[in-house]
């Protein structure tokens, strides 16, 4: 994305925010005028009363909704994926406005001026975007906005290229001009170039040595250039500039790094695991009861284990096994049933009949809480390793489930668990995530693990 297109994107979400602001005020004058009425409530409280919903509903339904990518490639967007996106964005603003009425004690002032707000932002928001699809046509179409393109390349990358254009690329690129690097040598293209007024060059074959110095030239003269990447010495993460001193850095990254999906994460990380505490509590003291009563040893089992980027934390369990478990390890290596370096065993020996039935439950995952608390680990995230495990993995493509904190469940956790006797699959799956991670996917995840534990699937 160039400066234009960030600079176009936050208008449009400013835009948006002041719309949906403007919009909440129209659902409350259309309820209290009585021109609308959704519930036989008659007289509602003063507008004064929904300020807080405002001040939530400006600024962060436009980053909802840029989360879910709706802002993405405008001209392109199908409506039927808009809505999608709008009823995500939606059911978190609906989530957010809840736990703030929640916890700051505020009260909603009519839940049908909510109501249709939910239902008449989504036609405001479609009409800015249809507003500004046509806009744009037009001042495309019309030479008023865009910047002329020309290709310099062999023929067949130049057809290439041109291929993976879509309509709206195309157009914003407005490609006026190609030339064929068998054809024309670079003194005769930088003669053409400067005669037909280029804004933009684009190199589609950029180790053909044909080129010369033409790109250096060309940009010597002011000249924006594009340089096509296919592949950099075979990284496969998506690069950026960056800068450090007076050097300019590609930056390549695998894993997300996109700060307000990981503020919000830990946002609800930390609300998540407070809620946790607070809702386990009873049953966690009941546990801890039993475990005291049925077999001697500490109530909660401590181990360190490899976090995000291999970083060494404590985590907590009810205790399962039998107090000496760790002494007998050694004895069992031979019973591993999971291929690779995670040691699993179906009976294992050392598990206690109450620590089968926390096993089972997964109530003994229950102290980890603390744990999402500290920043050790996330609500979802792969599971973390004993360091012991993860000094055996070897190849550097397993090792990137390392790349983002742990977490209490994954897709591991919902896809078979224990089931899972091939570590390789059981990586696939934590790479899965960490290629796909958004925060609609680890809601889905936290509620298929309900389910998955409340049934014990894959448990052992």
């Amino acid at each position: 994305m160039n400066l234009k297109q960030e600079i176009s994107k936050d208008l449009s979400l400013i835009l948006d925010g002041l719309a949906l602001g403007v919009c909440l005020w129209v659902c409350y004058f259309l309820r209290s005028a009585g021109l609308v009425q959704l519930d036989g409530v008659g007289v509602i409280p003063p507008f004064s009363q929904s300020y807080w919903m405002l001040a939530v509903i400006i600024p962060v339904t436009p980053l909802l909704l840029d989360l879910q990518g709706f802002y993405d490639a405008p001209l392109t967007q199908r409506y039927e994926s808009l809505f999608l996106k709008m009823a995500n964005a939606g059911f978190w603003l609906i989530l957010i406005i809840s736990v703030i009425s929640i916890f700051g004690r505020l009260e909603i002032p009519s839940r049908s001026v909510l109501l249709l707000f939910l239902l008449l932002a989504p036609l405001v928001l479609i009409l800015r975007l249809w507003g500004t699809k046509r806009f744009l046509v037009r001042s495309y179409q019309s030479e008023k906005l865009g910047e002329l393109s020309m290709l310099v390349g062999n023929a067949d990358d130049i057809t290439e290229f041109l291929k993976g254009l879509n309509t709206a690329e195309k157009m914003t690129l407005q490609i006026s001009r190609w030339f064929d690097l068998h054809q024309m040598n670079a003194a005769t293209i930088k003669k053409s170039i400067r005669s037909h007024s280029a804004d933009r060059v684009i190199f589609v074959s950029p180790d053909s040595p044909k080129n010369e110095d033409l790109p250096f030239e060309l940009e010597a003269e002011g000249l924006e250039i594009w340089i096509i990447a296919r592949n950099i010495n075979g990284l496969l993460g998506t690069p950026s500039i960056q800068s450090a001193g007076q050097n300019r850095v590609l930056v390549f990254r695998t894993t997300t790094g996109d700060f307000l999906y990981r503020f919000i994460k830990r946002a609800i990380d930390i609300v998540g695991s407070l809620l946790g505490i607070i809702i386990f509590s009873p049953v966690c003291l009941v546990i801890a009861a039993t475990i005291k009563m049925t077999s001697p040893g500490p109530v909660i089992f401590r181990q360190v284990r490899n976090g995000r980027r291999g970083k060494r934390f404590t985590i907590l369990k009810f205790r399962s096994m039998v107090a000496d478990a760790s002494t007998l390890h050694a004895k069992l290596l031979d019973q591993n049933e999971l291929q690779g370096p995670a040691f699993k065993v179906s009976r294992d020996p050392r598990v206690t009949r109450v620590g089968e039935f926390l096993r089972k439950t997964s109530l003994d995952e229950l102290p980890q809480f603390i744990n999402v608390l500290r920043g050790d680990m996330s609500l979802v995230g792969p599971r973390p390793l004993p360091v012991y495990e993860t000094a055996k993995i070897e190849k550097s493509t397993h090792r990137r489930r390392l790349s983002v904190k742990p977490g209490l469940t994954c897709l591991w956790q919902i896809r078979g668990r224990n089931s899972i006797t091939s570590f390789e699959e059981w990586v696939q799956l934590d790479i899965e995530y960490i290629d796909t991670a958004t925060l609609l996917l680890d809601l889905w995840i936290i509620v298929q693990t309900i389910p998955a534990v409340l049934f014990g699937k894959g448990a052992q």
